[in-house]
């Protein structure tokens, strides 16, 4: 029988029952040194974030828990996130700035130095409207990147691209945040505090147009750079600084520039971003997540840009008369607006007030479903009415696949739903006098318990139907607003 004894204490192992060896692993002090077991001293449950294949050394953390023995978790919230396949910019989300140097918007991606030139002072930056925050040592704010380079590095250029503050002339320099940079020397890791940069050079050699994941993590106290999910570098922030970046908060960043005339011409191609805040979990819904990444009230990546509600600025609109099967031109071609309606619908028919057309989703548009929760209406009149009286009725249709309101049911083709807007309900008055309001007993909205949910490329318009004398001229005039998001 083999014993196993201490030399140094004399001590004996021991086995259970079933011949196991009993093992109480020692813990660590500060400086690495072992020291004895126990429930306080023992070996220390950690999980492995990368393996150190690039840095040589296993990155491990600890989990914690609380004093009711509780793992302590998070949820990664969605902050933003963007799909290069459209053909111009999104002017709702993006900046974009250029000095000679041009960038580019394909259904491949968003391209720097579209025009592929080597002219020495040029430059070209986008960065979003959208501002993303650094929250402390417990939060990770996160920054990915999918692109590629065109050629290997050149003389006298700079592509930056990450998290980051930057002027709107050229060279566009960063002056705060969390980047990548590309220039002669290769590619490095950059944090920038106040425009005092710290940087480390990452050892890493591309491959032409091949598609490679750039990831920036940063908490105050270190900012780590990924590639295809690898651990190449980390900074730890400096002392004296707070974080890595000065600003509480910073946009996505995107820029090249040429700082004299540039050994060859170098392209990167961006396939999309997202950034995101691990660590914090917001009580939010997918629409309000939604209407924070894509815009409130305005068009979509590949879309109409601005906003979607028909309102001229400063005119009035022209007054036209509603049909059932087509949108009437002047009638508002959007989620909402001012609809003047001439007064000579035929009673009894359903008149499209005002029609939009959810983005259908290709290569180039933004696939995105519309959630509606309500509907505001109002009317006055513009010009005096011949005829009446007459009750008016509305209905939201959704969900048919062409602009009539007649479109049928099948294999290809839907039909429109309809909801009433009962609330909406209004009377005009026999030869109602002008300037004075269409009387509308159920209040201006009509909101829905459950919200409607229009998928891309489906259609959704508010209509109108008159019940009783027929009019003959005069005009109304009716503002009307969905109240509505994206998802």
């Amino acid at each position: 029988m083999a014993i196993i004894e201490g030399i140094i204490s004399g001590n004996k192992a021991e086995v259970d029952e079933n011949n196991n060896l009993l093992v109480n692993a020692p813990g660590y002090d500060s400086t690495g040194a072992a020291r004895g077991g126990g429930n306080e001293n023992g070996s220390a449950m950690l999980s492995e974030n990368d393996t150190g294949e690039i840095t040589g050394s296993r990155y491990m953390l600890s989990p914690e828990t609380d004093s009711d023995y509780r793992l302590r978790i998070s949820h990664d919230l969605w902050l933003d996130d963007e799909v290069f396949n459209y053909t111009a910019q999104n002017t709702g989300k993006h900046q974009y700035y250029n000095t000679t140097m041009t960038m580019t918007w394909g259904a491949s991606g968003l391209t720097t130095n579209g025009s592929n030139i080597t002219t020495l002072t040029t430059g070209c930056s986008l960065r979003t409207y959208a501002f993303f925050p650094q929250m402390g040592s417990g939060e990770t704010l996160y920054g990915q990147f999918s692109c590629s380079f065109s050629t290997q590095p050149t003389s006298n250029c700079i592509i930056d691209f990450g998290l980051f503050l930057q002027p709107t002339s050229n060279p566009f320099s960063p002056t705060d945040g969390v980047y990548f940079r590309l220039n002669s020397s290769g590619l490095k890791g950059i944090i920038c505090n106040n425009t005092a940069e710290t940087e480390v050079v990452l050892p890493f050699t591309y491959t032409d147009n091949t598609n490679y994941e750039f990831t920036i993590s940063s908490s105050s106290d270190a900012t780590c750079f990924w590639i295809n999910n690898i651990l190449y570098a980390k900074i730890t922030t400096p002392i004296g600084q707070s974080a890595p970046f000065l600003a509480g908060a910073v946009p996505v960043g995107i820029r090249q520039t040429h700082i004299g005339a540039a050994g060859s011409a170098l392209q990167m191609l961006v396939k999309n971003y997202s950034v995101s805040i691990g660590g914090l979990l917001f009580n939010e819904s997918l629409s309000q997540r939604g209407n924070a990444v894509y815009g409130s009230y305005q068009g979509l990546s590949g879309g109409t840009m601005g906003s979607l509600s028909v309102y001229a600025n400063s005119t009035n609109a022209t007054a036209a008369v509603p049909a059932n099967t087509s949108l009437t031109a002047n009638l508002p071609a959007g989620l909402g607006g001012q609809a003047w309606e001439t007064f000579s619908l035929a009673v009894t028919t359903d008149g499209i007030l005002m029609s939009y057309q959810v983005p259908a989703g290709t290569v180039a548009i933004l696939g995105k479903r519309l959630k509606i929760t309500g509907v505001k209406l109002s009317s006055f009149i513009q010009t005096v009415i011949s005829g009446g009286p007459t009750v008016r009725t509305f209905t939201l249709n959704y969900g048919h696949t062409a602009v009539s309101l007649a479109t049928g049911e099948a294999a290809t083709t839907k039909a429109r739903r309809v909801v009433l807007l009962p609330e909406l309900t209004q009377l005009i008055t026999t030869n109602q006098a002008v300037s004075t309001m269409v009387s509308q007993p159920g209040g201006a909205a009509s909101f829905f318990p459950e919200p409607i949910y229009v998928n891309p490329g489906e259609f959704v318009s508010v209509s109108v139907k008159h019940i009783g004398s027929a009019g003959t001229s005069g005009t109304i005039a009716t503002n009307i607003q969905l109240v509505y998001a994206w998802e």
